[in-house]
């Protein structure tokens, strides 16, 4: 069976003779995809293409991750006290890499609430659909497409306390806000769909590990509806819509089911969102994806992730719906053998 077949049957909740396995966005770092494949790591004239297909071949992945892609950012100069580049993105903020730490928001895109009222976002005619198309037409995994919403990028480009002081002080600014973000991203989700995308990914991160970012009343309020318009418009075209965000969810699961979401992404158990428990209460309504913890494939023991990966599927797999992947990427701190057990378990055939 194919990995679109595969993940497709997951969606379907029909049981295989293995779950489906992979990772959303790209999947993968270079470092980890560089220790991974060795000698046959390629370099120059399409090498992303060949190394990531490579990968997913190499562990047995039934997943890519795409994107529609834009213009490429402007260096618009040197950090002052880390010397590293500036770089402004296609939303027109402005950010950079500092040694050693994540990326950093030099500039916001508006500096008062009347700013941001004015902020229009830019035209995505300039968007390029052909690599999605590409793993669509060249391959046999489940090509999903990912994008954002209003909430993640919304303080991503305003900066998190600044977007979180607006959200009280112009509550209305906030809210025409998050619908420019979100009819963007729902050209883009079109494009991706064009492009032969199979299932719509929407990355919006709404939580810590301890509860959402803001009162879920708020979110039901002044968002969730904006969320719901858009994902309805995406399900139209009869495509599934995955949705990654980190943190505890479990107060907004059912406003998530109510925005139309047909698969749950991260997972992640340190933050209480064990699948088997979350699937015995919404799991008529919700696919669930993950679970498997980022640090445990970094600092854990192969036997150990054996272990927790077998588990978990024992407990997950019945009546299908269920995807297995890294509650985040498998990030570059990962050692290579803990991904290889983790594939390699998923690998294994069921009675």
């Amino acid at each position: 069976m194919t990995g679109r077949k595969q993940v497709f049957s997951a969606l379907d909740r029909k049981e295989t003779t293995r779950v489906p396995i992979g990772e959303i966005g790209g999947g993968y770092t270079e470092d980890i995809i560089k220790l991974l494949l060795g000698d046959e790591y390629m370099t120059g004239h399409d090498s992303y293409f060949q190394n990531h297909n490579k990968i997913r071949q190499l562990l047995g992945a039934d997943i890519v991750g795409a994107r529609v892609t834009g213009p490429p950012v402007e260096i618009t100069g040197t950090h002052k006290d880390w010397g590293t580049a500036v770089f402004r993105d296609f939303w027109g903020a402005s950010f950079t890499q500092p040694p050693e730490a994540t990326v950093q928001l030099v500039d916001p895109i508006a500096g008062t609430p009347e700013e941001l009222e004015r902020w229009m976002p830019p035209n995505v005619d300039q968007f390029d659909k052909t690599k999605v198309t590409r793993w669509k037409e060249k391959t046999e995994l489940f090509v999903l497409a990912t994008l954002n919403a209003g909430f993640d990028l919304g303080y991503e480009l305003l900066g998190f306390e600044r977007f979180m002081m607006w959200t009280i002080q112009a509550p209305q600014v906030m809210r025409n806000y998050f619908d420019k973000l979100i009819q963007t991203n729902l050209s883009l989700a079109r494009m991706s769909i064009e492009a032969g995308a199979d299932a719509i990914l929407i990355a919006d991160d709404l939580a810590f590990n301890t509860g959402t970012f803001v009162d879920p009343a708020y979110l039901r309020s002044d968002y969730f509806p904006l969320l719901k318009k858009m994902i309805m418009e995406i399900k139209k075209t009869g495509i599934p819509v995955f949705l990654h965000s980190d943190g505890d969810l479990r107060a907004i699961i059912p406003d998530l089911i109510d925005c139309g979401i047909d698969v749950l992404q991260s997972c992640d158990p340190n933050a209480n969102m064990h699948i088997p428990t979350l699937k015995k209460e919404y799991g008529k309504d919700l696919v669930f994806m993950g679970n498997i913890d980022v640090d445990l494939l970094a600092n854990g023991t192969p036997v150990e992730v054996i272990k927790t990966t077998r588990e978990l599927i024992k407990d997950a797999r019945q009546g299908g719906g269920f995807i297995l992947s890294a509650s985040n990427v498998i990030a570059s701190y990962c050692k290579p053998e803990n991904v290889r057990a983790m594939y390699a378990t998923a690998h294994e055939e069921l009675s």
